[in-house]
């Protein structure tokens, strides 16, 4: 049950308006604060409401399961008129960065791989967002993909764009498992509290999406801190790889994000 209360919930309104106002312009603003024992995320209604129900949902998920990273619970969220949105959860004091802990952030995406999927969610967020990843043209998916299979002739559908004798070979999620992966790996997502557990931090990049995705963060990122630890991942070689990378600069270059496709992967219909 929320221990937040009306008052709370106005003051932290005031407290996000004031410190949005004071700091948006600056450089890596981030749209949070500390109050009282609380951290806040604030943001547009569309977007955070997805993350609370994920960021809810693997919480629970790591209740009595001493193997599992620590995640902030939620304790309330609220959005006055379904316009901004504010997501209250625990504060964790003490943190200190994960950039070193290499294998422990390796052990947490693991543990997120192994979470099941709730039943009523296929590709994209807890919650019925869509899928989050920097293969999708402004990092998000132009459809609420209804299986896996509608989401590789999607991006099939992109390798058509490229000339027949340079297109490379079809991407085949066939044998790819529905896994949680976390497709932001900035290390700013990642902390290690007083007690030295690995703390996930933000959920809005935590989606379902077929294994080749999750691969694909891992292992086609250039950034130091990623690299040192896809080494300690172990994860099975993935031979999407390549044909990713080239649908990726297709689906960031077209006007229409979808390709005249709908949820289920075929032609829209025409009218």
């Amino acid at each position: 049950m929320s221990s937040i209360t009306s008052s709370d919930r106005q003051e932290i309104i005031s407290l996000c308006e004031s410190h949005e106002e004071t700091h948006c312009r600056e450089p890596g603003y981030r749209p949070c604060l500390v109050f009282k024992s609380y951290f806040i995320k604030y943001g547009s209604y569309r977007s955070l409401r997805f993350q609370c129900e994920t960021q809810r949902y693997i919480h629970s998920m790591t209740i009595n399961d001493p193997s599992a990273p620590r995640v902030a619970r939620v304790v309330d969220y609220f959005s006055p008129k379904q316009q901004m949105a504010y997501l209250v959860m625990e504060f964790i004091d003490g943190t200190t960065s994960a950039d070193n802990a290499h294998e422990k952030v390796a052990d947490a995406l693991q543990w997120l791989r192994r979470v099941p999927a709730p039943h009523d969610v296929v590709i994209g967020s807890v919650g019925g967002g869509r899928a989050r990843h920097r293969l999708f043209r402004d990092y998000e998916a132009p459809l609420l993909f209804s299986s896996k299979w509608a989401l590789q002739n999607y991006m099939n559908k992109a390798l058509e764009r490229i000339p027949l004798c340079a297109r490379p070979t079809k991407m085949d999620f066939s044998n790819d498992k529905l896994v949680f992966t976390q497709s932001d790996m900035d290390k700013s997502n990642f902390f290690i509290d007083n007690n030295g557990n690995l703390c996930i931090l933000d959920f809005e990049d935590v989606v379902i999406l077929p294994e080749s995705f999750a691969s694909y963060t891992m292992y086609a990122s250039s950034i130091p801190f990623v690299k040192n630890v896809a080494r300690y991942l172990g994860w099975p070689p993935c031979s999407n790889l390549g044909s990713m990378a080239r649908a990726r600069a297709i689906l960031w270059m077209l006007a229409d994000e979808t390709l005249g496709l709908d949820k289920d992967g075929f032609p829209r219909a025409r009218y």
